[in-house]
C-alpha cells in the first residue's frame, strides 16, 4: 500500500499496550511498539511507537506513526508528535522545503507525513522527519495528548494506550 495511503487510512490498534520497563542506561526510558490495522486487517509492518521518560512525569512524550522492516530501510518514520520535550523544540532547516517556515517550533509540536514526504520523490525526505510545526491544540494531559494523536494518525481506538505509570517525586529534577 503507498505511504500516503497508509497514513491517511484509518486504523485501529487490535491488540493490547503495555509500556515496556525502564532502561536502565537512558535516563529511566519506557516505551511500547504496536501493529496497526487497517479495515480489519493489520498491515505488515505498519506500527505505532510511544516512549517517554519514567523520572519526568506529564512531560517529553512522542508518538510515531512509523513503517518497519522494507529493505535495506528499516524502519521508515511517518509522523510523530513531540510533546513538552525536553529538548526544548525542533529546528526546521529551509534546506528541508518546509511547510512550516517557522525556524524553532516549540517543544510541543508535530511532525506531519505532508511536511515530510517528497511527493515528486514518492518517498520521505531525507533524515529524522525534518520538518515540524507548532501544536495549536491546548494539550494540558497525557488523555489530551493521546486523544490528539489518535486524531491526527487517525486511530480510531487509540484510548487503549494506558498512561504511563510515571514515577512522581517530590525531589525529581524538575
Amino acid at each position: 500500500m503507498p505511504l500516503p495511503i497508509l497514513v491517511s487510512s484509518e486504523k485501529t490498534i487490535p491488540v493490547s499496550v503495555r509500556w515496556s520497563e525502564p532502561d536502565r542506561d537512558e535516563g529511566g526510558w519506557i516505551r511500547f511498539q504496536v501493529p496497526l490495522d487497517i479495515g480489519g486487517l493489520t498491515e505488515s509492518g505498519l506500527v505505532l511507537e510511544g516512549g517517554t521518560y519514567m523520572r519526568h512525569p506529564d512531560r517529553n512524550v512522542s508518538f510515531e506513526l512509523c513503517l518497519l522492516g522494507l529493505g535495506r530501510n528499516r524502519r521508515i518514520p511517518l509522523v510523530r508528535v513531540d510533546w513538552k520535550s525536553l529538548r526544548g523544540g525542533h529546528s526546521n532547516q529551509p534546506k528541508h522545503g518546509c511547510i512550516c517556515k517557522i525556524k524553532r517550533v516549540p517543544p510541543t509540536h508535530i511532525h506531519t507525513f505532508e511536511d515530510n514526504w517528497n511527493a515528486d520523490r514518492a518517498e520521505m525526505k531525507r533524515g529524522d522527519l525534518p520538518c515540524a510545526e507548532p501544536v495549536t491544540e491546548d494539550l494540558q494531559s497525557f488523555e489530551s495528548l493521546r486523544d490528539y494523536v489518535g486524531s491526527r494518525f487517525r486511530i480510531n481506538n487509540i484510548s487503549v494506550v494506558p498512561r504511563p505509570d510515571w514515577r512522581y517525586d517530590l525531589f525529581s529534577e524538575d
